[in-house]
């Protein structure tokens, strides 16, 4: 009960502390993730960890190996990018599109509908809203507008 009452509060502030904008961005790139596949309940606790986890079992950063990428700080090999075994995959597909703001140059990921990301190519210029915080200048739940060409 005081789990939900703190989660409600801190969406409140979180909401509070977030100011509305729209603009204008420049669409630089499109990215399709995959579904992660369903998580089995009859796994070990003690499978092995992940190829794509940075941390040793005593919790101490390696370095990325020779194969590897990183992409939005996830490290991951080059084949698994995109698809369901990506790290950033949730369990629904997503398709993401990475603007530039005009005004001021700030980059960040959009999540876009399918329609939405079919249709947009490198360069369309997109009209966005988004909420920006106050205090940390991070976007928060920001979307596409319209497709201005």
């Amino acid at each position: 009960m005081v789990l939900r009452f703190v989660l409600g509060l801190l969406a409140i502030f979180c909401l509070v502390g977030c100011e509305k904008h729209s603009g204008e961005a420049v669409v630089l790139t499109k990215e399709h993730i995959a579904a992660a596949p369903p998580i089995s309940k009859t796994s070990p606790a003690g499978s092995p960890a992940s190829p794509n986890e940075i941390s040793t079992s005593a919790g101490e950063l390696r370095p990325i190996g020779d194969h590897e990428i990183t992409v939005d700080g996830y490290v991951m090999k080059p084949e698994v990018r995109g698809t369901s075994r990506d790290p950033r995959a949730l369990k629904d597909e997503q398709w993401r599109v990475k603007v530039r703001m005009i005004h001021d140059g700030r980059t960040f990921n959009v999540q876009a509908e399918q329609g939405q990301f079919d249709k947009l190519k490198r360069g369309d210029l997109v009209q966005l809203r988004y909420r920006l915080g106050k205090y940390t200048k991070i976007v928060w739940g920001a979307e596409i507008d319209e497709t201005k060409k």
